[in-house]
Order: C-alpha cells, then structure tokens, then sequence
C-alpha cells in the first residue's frame, strides 16, 4: 500500500509542477521563471503512474524492471529536464551541453531513486529487489537519450521548417 502511494504521490506532484512554479513565483519574486510548457510534467507524471503497470519485456534475467526505469525514470527525467530548462534557461545552449546536463540530471534521479529502494529495504519498509542496480541505470539513461534524440530533431525540424517558410 505505501509504495502505491509513493507512487501516486510523486505522479500527481510531478504533473502538478506548474502550479507549484506559480505559486513559487509569488514567494519568490526576484527569481525569473521563463516559459515552459505546461504538458512536459503532465506527460510526466502520467508516465510516471504508468510505468508500474508496464508488462515485463525480459530484456534479461537479471532484471525484471527494464521497462518501468526505461518509462517511469529515463522518459519522466528527461521530460523534466526540459521543463526545467525552459523554466530556468537563461540563455541557449549548445547540443553536447545539452546532452551532458541531461545525463547528469538522469543519473542523479537514477541514483537517488536506487538509494530510496535501499533504504527502503534495509529499513524493512518494503522489499525490493536492488540485484538489478545497473539494469536499471542503464534503462534510465536510454530513456532520457530517448527524450533528447526527439528534441534535437524537433528542433532541427522546427528550425528548417521556419527557415524554409520565412517571410521576405
């Protein structure tokens, strides 16, 4: 039961994110928030919920969870990542910048999600199994390289597009 309602927790914060910037930005006037969409944490913590549900791919025997860290840890991160560029960004960045602030944004919400599940079992709240750490590390860096390889090609669409349709 508890570990459905971290579950559900972290989902519905996530997707409530927007809200939370707002009200954020009343308390914090002197700090600047950029524009950034507001579906980026929806799709989030939507996926966040979903991928607990994920059937099994078997990608090996050494891990169970492939699927979930691929969804729920590389595409929740790199979603959130990009939400909180935008929000953030205070200028633009080049594409490996990009690349290297997304790895280490995934890697610390993969790692800090790795220490929750060890906590949580030698604390014997709950049992879970941690033999698939690198399994999982891996499953979240794909998945956010997933999330970055669609963002560098909307932005080379988006920006051909525009070149090519300009207005003389």
């Amino acid at each position: 039961m508890l570990f459905y309602s971290i579950i559900m927790l972290v989902s519905l914060a996530t997707a409530l994110l927007p809200v939370f910037t707002k009200v954020l930005s009343r308390y914090m006037p002197s700090t600047k928030f950029h524009r950034a969409s507001i579906f980026l944490p929806i799709i989030a913590g939507t996926l966040f919920f979903i991928s607990f549900f994920l059937p099994d791919i078997h990608i090996s025997n050494e891990t169970s969870t492939f699927q979930q860290h691929f969804v729920g840890g590389g595409l929740y991160a790199g979603l959130l990542y990009y939400y909180v560029r935008n929000l953030l960004a205070t200028h633009r960045i080049k594409w490996w910048q990009d690349a290297v602030l997304l790895f280490m944004w995934v890697s610390a919400l993969g790692v800090a999600s790795e220490l929750l599940e060890f906590s949580l079992l030698k604390f014997h709240i709950l049992y879970i199994d941690t033999t698939d750490t690198q399994w999982d590390l891996l499953a979240n860096t794909l998945g956010a390289f997933m999330v970055f390889s669609a963002h560098q090609l909307a932005t080379v669409v988006n920006s051909t597009f525009f070149r090519s349709h300009r207005i003389r």
